[in-house]
């Protein structure tokens, strides 16, 4: 379907004489952007006296210069001419080319400047006496490595001596406190054993102690009853001896006493006391010396008794019995109430 308003507007746009100037396809591609088909350009193209194109393009580019939206254009739609060629050269002289030879011979002989200064030492082969000067720097660097390498050698092997005898020292020392060590250990050892060694005796004697208080106190309650049965027997003695008739003396005159002879008679008539008797059925204990007392019954002494006539013990007796005492008070033995009464 042809749309004749779309017709009549390119018709008076290829009319326009600023259009009319223009290439064909230039008209052809600036319908084509507004979206006009190939048929209604052709129809165009007719009515406004200009020939088609021989040849259409290929669909591609024609789909190239659509636009989506159709537009309408107004008559007074104009067509923007293509931009003017470019101006033409100017032709060169004699001066350009002069200019340019100048310009290209400063920026040689800059170049050839630079080459030479700069660049072409650094590529140049040296000459002898640098070479020479290179090789005393070489040979002078290397006496002055070697000096260093001397005595870094000189400062490794006085590092390695030093070196060894702090080791030597360190293992003295080492070795001293492992023999330290081990007689802690051995000190230790021995303490331990002595302390588990008195803990034990402790210990025992911890328990020894109720034992021995038991048989101390069984010890005591049998001196007691051992003292007690001792008294009674004492008691019965001296009831015996105090109950006995005394002796008449034959001669009524009283003969003159001699104390040497009167001790020997009294040491002579001394014995032990009579086997019948209760006291000396009980025993006594082993430490106790034997007490022997004068037969009074059987003395004619009349310093025997009293003049009452009862049993007086003699002087030298209580002297000998008192300095016994104080013997034994200095030896530290204690001394039975049955030994007194006995001596």
């Amino acid at each position: 379907m042809v749309r004749e308003q779309l017709i009549v507007s390119a018709v008076s746009f290829l009319q326009d004489p600023s259009v009319a100037s223009a290439p064909v396809d230039q008209r052809i591609a600036f319908l084509r952007s507004k979206n006009l088909t190939q048929e209604e350009i052709d129809l165009a193209l007719q009515r406004a006296g200009s020939e088609p194109p021989t040849s259409s393009p290929p669909q591609a580019q024609v789909q190239q210069y659509q636009t989506p939206p159709p537009q309408q254009y107004s008559q007074n739609a104009y067509w923007q001419q293509p931009p003017p060629p470019p101006p033409e050269l100017p032709r060169r002289d004699w001066r350009d080319w002069f200019i340019m030879a100048t310009v290209v011979g400063g920026l040689g002989f800059g170049a050839y400047t630079v080459a030479t200064r700069y660049i072409y030492p650094l590529i140049a082969p040296p000459t002898p006496p640098q070479l020479e000067q290179d090789k005393a720097a070489v040979d002078a660097s290397f006496e002055k490595a070697f000096a260093l390498l001397d005595q870094l050698a000189t400062d490794t092997q006085d590092l390695k001596s030093s070196e060894q005898a702090r080791t030597e020292k360190l293992d003295t020392a080492l070795s001293e406190v492992e023999s330290v060590i081990g007689q802690l250990k051995d000190a230790s050892r021995r303490r331990d054993d002595e302390g588990r060694r008195l803990n034990d005796e402790i210990r025992g004697i911890k328990d020894m102690i109720p034992a021995a208080m038991e048989a101390q106190k069984k010890s005591a309650d049998q001196r007691l009853a051992d003292l007690a049965t001792e008294m009674k027997s004492l008691k019965t003695l001296i009831n015996n001896r105090m109950s006995a008739p005394a002796p008449k003396s034959p001669n009524p005159t009283a003969p003159t006493f001699n104390p040497a002879t009167g001790s020997g008679a009294a040491a002579a008539s001394a014995v032990s006391a009579p086997e019948s008797t209760p006291a000396e059925t009980t025993s006594t204990p082993a430490t106790e010396p034997k007490s022997s007392v004068p037969d009074r019954s059987s003395t004619s002494s009349p310093y025997g008794r009293s003049m009452n006539g009862r049993a007086a013990i003699p002087a030298w007796q209580l002297a000998a019995n008192k300095k016994n005492q104080e013997a034994k008070e200095k030896s530290g033995t204690v001394e039975t109430p049955a030994e007194n009464a006995t001596a």
